[in-house]
């Protein structure tokens, strides 16, 4: 097991830790939290945590070209819909733009995890699409 650890890059780990830490604090909001200042402050960390895995992502991207330009588009459309998701369930739940727009996201992650599979041959992109629709039922239902 610590061998497969060791294969993996650094933004891999990161990006995977930032796809785990997403599920456990969308469900201790729908759960738990019902004081709107501990929500501030998960997303606070949440966001900062986010934003540093993007702009680690475009940096790698950009001056590495290590990754192909669909793993590369996962990876951003996951962490952006992860990041729209969390603010519009926990910092403003009633606003309908933000609503709309993390359906979109929802459905591009889905789209580009479809190409990841088929033309590529990556199963990851199967994270992806169960992810989006996972996180359309849940709005659906809240």
């Amino acid at each position: 097991m610590f061998n497969d650890l060791r294969k993996l890059s650094f933004m891999e780990i990161y990006f995977r830790l930032i796809s785990l830490l997403f599920w456990p604090i969308y469900w201790y909001k729908w759960i738990v939290i019902t004081i709107q200042n501990y929500n501030d402050i998960l997303f606070t960390i949440y966001l900062v945590l986010d934003v540093i895995f993007i702009v680690l992502l475009f940096i790698r991207y950009i001056m590495k070209k290590v990754s192909s330009k669909r793993y590369f588009l996962f990876a951003l459309s996951t962490a952006v819909t992860y990041l729209v998701s969390l603010y519009s369930f926990m910092i403003y739940p009633t606003n309908i733009l933000l609503l709309y727009l993390k359906m979109g996201m929802c459905v591009f992650l889905m789209i580009v995890s479809w190409k990841l599979i088929k033309k590529e041959y990556n199963d990851i992109g199967v994270v992806g699409i169960l992810s989006g629709l996972l996180i359309l039922l849940l709005t659906y239902f809240y």
